[in-house]
């Protein structure tokens, strides 16, 4: 069952090969580009008014010694009838194309793939074009007629030759970390972001072949994909911010400076029996989450713009919860009565609420912290008459 010198096996992995290559292309082609499977080629870029600028064929083998592109094989042959042919109809314009043989196996540095994607200048062409007569001497039946066809017109293979380009030894680790330099992924994201776009591509293919059409992706649709995968990444990893993670180290020294802010003053008008507990935790919630939203920022998870939504959304919970405990409020009230009315506007305000980014749920710590940020900058506050207590600077 694991024998995978399978026909089967072979061909799976053929096929899904050139889809990864396209993937690979799709993150360095240009922005007006278009990438086309098993249409032109295996693999091919069509810029905005119709210009093939780009074709590739692709040879993959899961045997440990495979060797596509072989000097008298059909992968090399057949390859180069193609493009002759094509030159040779007007279908390739040499002025524009890169032509590239691609196969995930490393090929002998002696082979004529090699030294044909090598030849670049007349002399190392006609060398080529040798080598070519050579490896054709008494060929197998099967290739006879094709070999005849490629070797027929010397001018159109002259202009061929310094066409192709090759890479070998693309390997599916190759193609990861090809996709994670070209689109700056760093570690924390690049097996999501990779498999998000890989599992987009395959079904996009799938979609347009369902409705007989041949797969074709544009470069923008693709920058679309690559910014929502980042995004998903970055999803996930918000969805993973609990205490126990954090390497926060809260001082005494710390504990002091924190006591003068002005979120621990909003927090001593309230009253409650446990309120020294509270402002500790406070204190505790109001630094892992200044911490995690640093953090969060600086590696790239979140953007400041998506931290001030989730706040203004936060300062909405507050303006209701606000609103409703304040019908409760009458001027004849005594200061206890008022520092009992904040606490329950405090309660009201962080119980049982989830502060959310981008959808997602983030910690208790977060949330609570997040409103304390709020109350220390003046934004919020807890006791009815909040604002006379405290006069922004």
């Amino acid at each position: 069952m694991a024998d995978t010198t399978h026909t089967a096996t072979g061909q799976m992995a053929g096929y899904l090969f050139q889809p990864d290559r396209a993937l690979v292309f799709l993150c360095s082609c240009k922005n007006n580009h278009s990438v086309s499977i098993e249409l032109i080629d295996d693999v091919a870029a069509i810029d905005e008014i119709g210009n093939v600028v780009y074709r590739e064929q692709d040879k993959s083998s899961i045997q440990t010694d495979g060797q596509p592109y072989k000097d008298r094989s059909k992968d090399l042959w057949n390859t180069l009838l193609i493009w002759a042919t094509d030159i040779k109809n007007g279908n390739i314009n040499p002025d524009i194309i890169k032509l590239v043989c691609v196969t995930n196996k490393e090929l002998e540095d002696k082979s004529l793939i090699k030294r044909i994607a090598s030849a670049k200048e007349g002399k190392e062409v006609d060398e080529v074009i040798v080598l070519l007569k050579t490896a054709a001497r008494k060929p197998p039946k099967t290739l006879k007629e094709t070999i005849t066809k490629v070797l027929a017109d010397e001018e159109v293979l002259k202009k061929l030759i310094p066409l192709i380009h090759l890479l070998d030894s693309n390997s599916l680790e190759e193609r990861n970390e090809e996709i994670a330099s070209q689109l700056g992924l760093n570690d924390d994201i690049k097996q999501d972001v990779i498999m998000d776009l890989r599992g987009w591509l395959n079904d996009s293919i799938l979609i347009q072949l369902d409705n007989g059409k041949a797969p074709v992706v544009k470069k923008t649709e693709f920058n679309q994909r690559v910014q929502k995968a980042r995004q998903n990444a970055g999803d996930k990893k918000i969805k993973v911010l609990a205490k126990r993670f954090l390497q926060v180290e809260i001082t005494k020294d710390n504990i002091a400076e924190a006591k003068e802010k002005m979120f621990v003053k909003q927090l001593e008008l309230i009253q409650h029996y446990d309120k020294e507990n509270i402002i500790i935790d406070a204190i505790d919630d109001f630094f892992y989450s200044e911490h995690q939203r640093t953090l969060l920022v600086l590696q790239g998870d979140i953007t400041g713009k998506e931290l001030l939504a989730m706040d203004d959304t936060s300062k909405e919970r507050w303006k209701e919860s606000f609103r409703r405990k304040m019908t409760q409020y009458n001027v004849a009230m005594k200061e206890e009565q008022l520092s009992a009315l904040a606490y329950e506007i405090y309660d009201t305000t962080i119980g049982s609420y989830t502060a959310k980014i981008r959808g997602n749920d983030t910690e208790p710590y977060f949330t609570k912290g997040s409103f304390h940020k709020l109350s220390d900058a003046l934004e919020i506050g807890w006791h009815p008459h909040w604002e006379k207590h405290f006069t922004k600077e």
